[in-house]
């Protein structure tokens, strides 16, 4: 793949080991990309020469483009070093996650597997403000949670939208969070005509 260069505009801690880097390329323009797409990160000298691959958490509408990256070795470390103005190096935008269905969507993720699923979801209503959605989001603690501000905020603008926290490692939450892991029961009974995405850890 042609490597691009992208420079990074601002960096977003989302979790003590998560952030949310936003960039756009050195021309200032975005690349053509549709929601829940990923692109290659390369970096020089580096362990793995052909680069790592990650979901873009931004959608096309939105001002900058964004990855959001936990930190777990050598490539996210770097990443997590970028600062604003550094310039790192990106493939052109690919893969085919989104279905693009006017069937209502399940949303099921883990940690920064929300990445991919909420740039479709941004992308959905941002289409159709009266768009039916599910998500349903486990993490090991609230700090954990990425988007979580946004994520209330869509959802406060759109009755359609239902939200589902699960939380595996803090037991004394308030309403707003479901403790354990996720309701395989809840999820059934959204039905077989809705389109079902999942992304996230195996753990």
């Amino acid at each position: 793949m042609e490597k691009i260069a992208a420079i990074v505009t601002r960096v977003r801690r989302e979790s003590p080991d998560v952030v949310t880097i936003y960039f756009l390329l050195q021309n200032r323009a975005k690349l053509d990309y549709e929601a829940g797409q990923y692109i290659t990160v390369y970096f020089e000298n580096s362990s793995a020469p052909e680069g790592k691959a990650y979901s873009l958490s931004s959608a096309p509408h939105e001002k900058w483009m964004s990855i959001t990256v936990k930190k777990i070795g050598e490539y996210s470390g770097r990443l997590h070093a970028l600062r604003a103005g550094d310039v790192f190096a990106i493939s052109e935008a690919y893969g085919f996650f989104n279905p693009r269905t006017s069937q209502p969507i399940v949303a099921i993720s883990a940690g920064c597997g929300i990445a991919p699923l909420w740039s479709i979801i941004k992308d959905e209503y941002w289409r159709e403000k009266a768009r039916i959605a599910h998500v349903f989001y486990t993490n090991k603690t609230a700090d954990d949670i990425l988007f979580q501000h946004e994520i209330s905020d869509l959802h406060a603008q759109h009755p359609d939208l239902s939200v589902a926290h699960y939380i595996t490692r803090q037991p004394e939450l308030g309403d707003a969070f479901r403790i354990g892991r996720i309701d395989i029961d809840a999820v059934a009974q959204l039905g077989d005509e809705a389109r079902y995405l999942v992304c996230g850890s195996v753990e």
